[in-house]
């Protein structure tokens, strides 16, 4: 059942000694507005520095980051007041790995404390990424780690969304009509996304 989490070093044991325990009293389940500010960014800029210095973090043969606070902040900002804790600080530490499939991860959801977001036929509101993402939570006391999982064929895609669609404000019909083109072998390169993403945005 945790084979893909064991190849990767990811044991459930080591997760949950990852896992941060809140200590501002609140389940994370609740709503931004019922915490105060301060002490969340406090507790967060404390969950920073503990990750920073987290041995075992360094010794993983796989991608992590830490959230900065900045980030941090935006998502704070973006969906303050009406959106729960857990969801908006879902990533203060996450994990990118590369899979054969996505049916060994999918078999994850097995395990109790993982939360799976299945987009491996794209998000709801389609913008041409591709994916799973398992968000492991010991419960509602603390905050999530994520794990972002992606075929190869996919990842080469989702990167160059990233290096040049996220974060422009460009329409998600713009990533699904580039996912189209990459699924039809029009784009093999990122050459090839570059000149295809010029001739989507000028509508030819």
């Amino acid at each position: 059942m945790a084979n893909i989490l064991q190849r990767d070093g990811l044991t459930v044991e080591l997760l949950e000694k990852l896992s941060y325990k809140s200590e501002l009293g609140i389940n994370l389940k609740k709503n931004l507005h019922y915490f105060d500010k301060e002490s969340l960014f406090d507790e967060l800029v404390k969950i920073n520095e503990w990750y920073d210095e987290f041995q075992e973090l360094y010794e993983l043969a796989l991608d992590y980051r830490i959230k900065s606070i900045q980030s941090a902040m935006l998502k704070y900002q973006r969906y303050y007041p009406d959106h729960q804790a857990r969801k908006v600080f879902d990533d203060l530490l996450g994990f990118r790995s590369l899979c054969d499939n996505y049916d060994d991860v999918l078999a994850l959801s097995e395990i109790s404390e993982l939360r799976v977001a299945d987009m491996s036929r794209g998000k709801a509101n389609d913008d041409g990424y591709r994916g799973v993402h398992m968000y492991f939570q010991l419960n509602g006391n603390h905050y999530p780690i994520e794990i972002q999982y992606n075929t190869y064929y996919d990842r080469q895609f989702n990167n160059w969304l990233h290096k040049y669609i996220y974060k422009k404000n460009y329409d998600n019909s713009v990533g699904v009509q580039l996912r189209k083109l990459y699924e039809s072998a029009k784009i093999q390169t990122e050459q090839d996304f570059k000149e295809e993403l010029k001739h989507v945005l000028s509508g030819c």
